[in-house]
Formats: structure tokens, sequence, C-alpha cells
């Protein structure tokens, strides 16, 4: 086996394991085109703005058990991607922006599995079903991942470089958080606190203490 072969072998193994621990904590995913020889591969004419499902059935196909997920990681070095809408929802957001709300939840003890990507977005884990606020909704910068979306998931590789965890899953032993808490926490961290002083919260008051 050449180096390369042996590497892609590793990288595999590790991208299995981070399926299966995602699969474990009860969240959909499925395999996804992935960044091999400066393009995205995986499947016939596959789309080269990203990862999209690798599977016939696409995101009906995602699972949460560990042999279908053992099996497709079994050959391929496939993207994780997490089918979102069903258990999870992910609310997206610039790195910028990440950063000041990583420390806010920290401040308020509110935490969840957060992502970096390698193309400067960073991404929230929260409960799934529930729209945006209109204040977020009208924002070009901020992006929720419902029903119907997913997300890749570390350690998925792009052009840019490798997905990685800012809060892994094993650092928060609960469900995510509700996504009106969170997403009142983010408009505090993007100082439209007039939004937040007129929202009723099972958060309660956010704090304060962030600095640019």
């Amino acid at each position: 086996m050449s180096w390369w072969d042996s590497y892609r072998a590793v990288y595999r193994a590790e991208l299995r394991t981070g399926a299966l621990e995602l699969a474990e904590r009860g969240w959909p995913v499925l395999p996804g085109t992935y960044w091999q020889a400066d393009r995205w591969t995986g499947i016939p004419d596959a789309p080269q703005t990203g990862p999209v499902p690798a599977v016939a059935d696409g995101l009906a196909a995602a699972s949460r058990d560990p042999c279908t997920v053992a099996r497709w990681w079994s050959e391929l070095p496939y993207s994780v991607l997490v089918a979102t809408g069903s258990v999870v929802d992910v609310i997206e957001v610039s790195a910028l922006v990440g950063r000041r709300l990583c420390v806010l939840l920290k401040e308020t003890g509110m935490l969840t599995p957060v992502a970096a990507t390698p193309t400067g977005r960073w991404w929230f884990a929260v409960r799934a079903g529930e729209a945006l606020r209109p204040e977020l909704a009208s924002r070009s910068d901020v992006l929720l991942h419902g029903r119907g979306s997913w997300v890749a998931a570390p350690p998925s590789e792009s052009a840019q470089g490798i997905v990685h965890w800012r809060i892994p899953p094993s650092a928060h032993d609960g469900c995510p958080p509700d996504t009106y808490d969170l997403q009142v926490a983010l408009l505090e961290t993007l100082g439209q606190r007039s939004a937040v002083a007129a929202a009723t919260t099972r958060f309660g008051a956010v704090g304060t203490g962030v600095r640019s």
C-alpha cells in the first residue's frame, strides 16, 4: 500500500468514527460526495459547489443505524453529512459572529455542538422544528438548515481545508438547546438588543459581556 493509500484509509476510518458518534447521539447522517484530486467526487457528475448526498435515495436514506453507517464508510472517504429537519437543525453564521456567540453561550451556561468550516462559516446545533425569528430571517449572513437540508460535519474535507469542532458533541451531554433560546442569544450577539428585550424566553436574561 502506498503512503497516499495508507493516509486515505486512516482518514476514512476517522470519517467513519465521526459519523458513528453522531449516529449514536441520534443524529441522522449519510455519506456525501468528497474532495479528491481537486474536485468533488463520489457520484457521477457530482456538483462542484460542495458536498451533496452520495446515495440513491438522497436525504431519505439518512440513518442512525450503526451497521448502516459503518458500511457506508467501509470503502470510500465520504463526507459526513448531517440531515437536518427531523432531530436537529443547524444555525449557520460567519466565523466572527460564531466566536462572539460562543463566548456569550459560555457565559450563560448554554452549550451545544459547534463546528467551524474552512470557508469561514460556523454552525450551531439546535433542536429541530422552529423557523428563524423575523429579525434573523431577514439577514443574509444567518442561515437556518432545516427540513430538506444538510451540513457537512467534522472531519469532512473541502478544497479549503477540514471541518472541525469548536465545541465537540462529547462536551455536551444533553440534547441541543431549543432554537428559540439560541436565537435570542444570537440577536444579543448581533447587537439587536431591542429585539431581545421584547422577547420572552426560557433562556432568561442574556448577558452583555461580549466584546468586539
